[in-house]
């Protein structure tokens, strides 16, 4: 019996032949626009009814749901990234990209990076990365505390699921009383607020008419020819992006000053999904 034929084919499989492999490069950009577009909305969404948990004092859920909203955010700068390479020459890289569209761990790596103020190398880049994509943590054995488990484990599975705690030593159930400090005011800001200011600038490049088909296509003339990897700097890459605004504000009515204040203008992180 062939193993292969008892399985079903894996999300990530579907996501590239659906994006790649069954239109023309044309419907690639299309699809990736409007799935753009569609994380934002449905982030939008999550905040929305995070909030009306959060004013019911239903804690456990809302953190998990504030999660989710931000992976859903997530999913933009992968769908961007996948732009920014030679859709026919790179086919492991965009593989490996549609493996993260699925991929807690890297959907939480790319919202914590891509926040990260003010990186000037793509070294750096990678180096927080490695951090962010850590799933285990040990501890001293001297120290007599517990190994820590990647953040998504506390954001995504202790706000919903009832387990065995070994180091506890006893059943863990959802509390709304323990997650109620994650979404207190600290310095003006919540955990709505914060993720809310993340999806802002999406949701103004949507609206903008920055997240079209036509002006990704001219994103990838202008990176598939330039392999972002270690050696890059934020000089270089500056200077990508003030090419790609130039050719949008010649191919399009959209100005390059509106284009180079989206929140595509960013580090791309396909190859630290490629690398590691």
């Amino acid at each position: 019996m062939n193993d292969k034929l008892d399985q079903p084919p894996r999300p990530a499989d579907l996501l590239f032949e659906n994006l790649f492999r069954r239109g023309s490069v044309n419907d690639s950009f299309d699809l990736l626009a409007d799935g753009i577009r569609s994380a934002v909305a449905n982030s939008d969404r999550l905040l929305s009814d995070c909030r009306c948990l959060v004013e019911s004092g239903r804690y456990a859920s809302a953190r998990f749901l504030l999660t989710t909203a931000r992976e859903e955010l997530a999913k933009a700068p992968i769908l961007v990234d996948m732009c920014r390479v030679d859709l026919e020459k790179n086919e492991s890289v965009l593989t490996r990209l549609c493996r993260a569209f699925y991929d807690h761990i890297a959907k939480h790596a790319y919202i914590e990076v891509l926040n990260f103020q003010d990186i000037r190398s793509m070294e750096a880049v990678r180096e927080i990365w490695r951090i962010e994509v850590r799933k285990w943590w040990p501890a001293p054995p001297e120290d007599g505390e517990p190994d820590m488990p990647h953040d998504t484990y506390f954001d995504r599975e202790s706000p919903l699921y009832v387990e065995y705690g070994n180091y506890d030593q006893r059943w863990l159930v959802p509390s709304d009383h323990e997650h109620g400090w994650h979404f207190q005011e600290m310095l003006g800001d919540t955990a709505i607020t914060r993720i809310d200011k993340l999806v802002k600038p999406w949701r103004e490049a949507v609206s903008e008419g920055v997240i079209e088909a036509n002006i990704l296509a001219t994103l990838n003339r202008t990176f598939k020819r330039h392999y972002i990897g270690d050696s890059c700097t934020r000089t270089e890459l500056s200077r990508h992006y003030k090419k790609w605004a130039e050719e949008v504000e010649t191919e399009s009515a959209l100005p390059a000053d509106t284009a180079l204040e989206a929140p595509i203008v960013e580090w791309t992180l396909y190859h630290c999904v490629a690398n590691g």
